[in-house]
């Protein structure tokens, strides 16, 4: 929706060429990603890529092709830290960002939400991949920090019909609450399970679990005492216009996980292509990351998301004017590493939907950090 809207606002001002949008699906395989990407890329011209959700298929895209490539990434889900690292030893070449904060914040997050809400000995289950091991690993950490300690830390392997197993080791420490670091696909499985084999009905999710369908599949009674990681959502007309255009063109719910940073990932390279051409420069994956960073950041007039508000910044864009993007994800300021960094929320169901319960700041995540040894 984010290129649809860029490309609504690069027509009302009379500016460019289409915009082409083209989807592969990676069926959340690193071989299926690589080789689609290498196609698009060498066969089709593409220069830039939004998405992959897994962080277990953004690191062999940045490793295997768009890097090598200049073909610039921005990635929608993919929180782990690993990214961060490859852009320390210069490895990403400046051409990798991510419109959500990466593990080592949000897991450290999600353990201070599980302390202040009473848990003291949760069980973890996490996804055998890069971003499930990571997010368990600085949780855990972050966790012992506080002064709690973790019952049982239980790998898994995706798509298995059952996980009977897991669930059965998660429980032999006495948990008394479960931290499942997991996919709605998964997690629904596993969540069952949990529950017939009487695990404590108390439950901390990561960002990638908040999901409507994943709680009414379940029954929003059976999960009234689980709480929902998320970044905080941000006090800005963006969110509004988002949410209510993401309604009507797809008739579904705003309110999910990528939502956001996907639509603002979209938006970002949708710009960035229109303000090389208002500038007469290439398309290549290094002049695109430039202009990524010229339209974010904490200078320049704000403009917003919608039609209305990306044909505002595209005029400005024309008359030269340097412009600030404040997303639906909030204000978006990349560090070097292409990382971005925001407040967050616990969220719980309630009456059909997601509400906003507790505030976990900046400040206290780098407290916690702070107490890490």
């Amino acid at each position: 929706m984010g290129v649809e809207q860029v490309n609504a606002a690069r027509m009302a001002a009379s500016v460019g060429c289409d915009l082409a949008y083209d989807v592969r699906d990676s069926q959340t395989q690193a071989s299926v990603a690589v080789d689609a990407a290498r196609k698009m890329i060498d066969l089709e011209g593409v220069t830039a890529m939004v998405g992959p959700i897994s962080s277990g298929i953004t690191a062999p895209l940045l490793s295997s092709v768009t890097v090598e490539k200049n073909v610039i990434l921005i990635a929608t889900a993919s929180t782990s830290s690993t990214f961060t690292e490859m852009g320390r030893q210069g490895k990403t070449k400046g051409l990798f960002f991510r419109t959500l904060p990466a593990d080592s914040l949000q897991a450290v997050a999600t353990a201070k939400l599980a302390w202040d809400v009473g848990y003291r000995n949760p069980a973890i289950i996490y996804l055998n991949n890069d971003w499930g091991k990571h997010n368990q690993a600085e949780f855990k950490r972050a966790f012992a920090a506080l002064g709690g300690k973790i019952a049982a830390a239980v790998a898994f392997n995706a798509d298995q019909p059952s996980y009977r197993s897991e669930i059965n080791k998660a429980l032999k420490g006495n948990p008394d609450s479960l931290y499942l670091v997991s996919q709605p696909q998964d997690g629904t499985k596993q969540i069952r399970e949990w529950i017939k084999f009487e695990g404590p009905s108390k439950y901390v999710f990561p960002q990638g679990m908040n999901d409507t369908k994943f709680v009414n599949t379940i029954g929003p009674d059976l999960l009234k005492d689980g709480w929902f990681m998320s970044p905080g959502q941000p006090d800005t007309p963006s969110i509004t216009t988002m949410e209510a255009d993401y309604q009507k063109r797809f008739d579904l719910s705003p309110k999910g996980p990528g939502r956001n940073s996907g639509y603002d990932s979209g938006v970002l390279l949708g710009l960035a292509m229109v303000l090389s051409d208002i500038q007469g420069k290439d398309i290549k994956g290094g002049t695109l990351a430039a202009h990524v960073r010229a339209i974010t950041g904490s200078t320049g007039e704000k403009v917003y998301a919608g039609v209305a508000g990306l044909t505002k910044a595209i005029n400005l864009l024309k008359a030269g004017k340097k412009i600030q993007y404040v997303g639906a994800t909030g204000p978006i300021n990349f560090d070097e590493y292409g990382d971005v960094a925001q407040p967050f929320v616990g969220m719980k169901f309630k009456g059909g939907d997601f509400s906003n319960e507790m505030a976990i700041s900046l400040d206290d995540v780098a407290k916690v950090k702070a107490m890490i040894k």
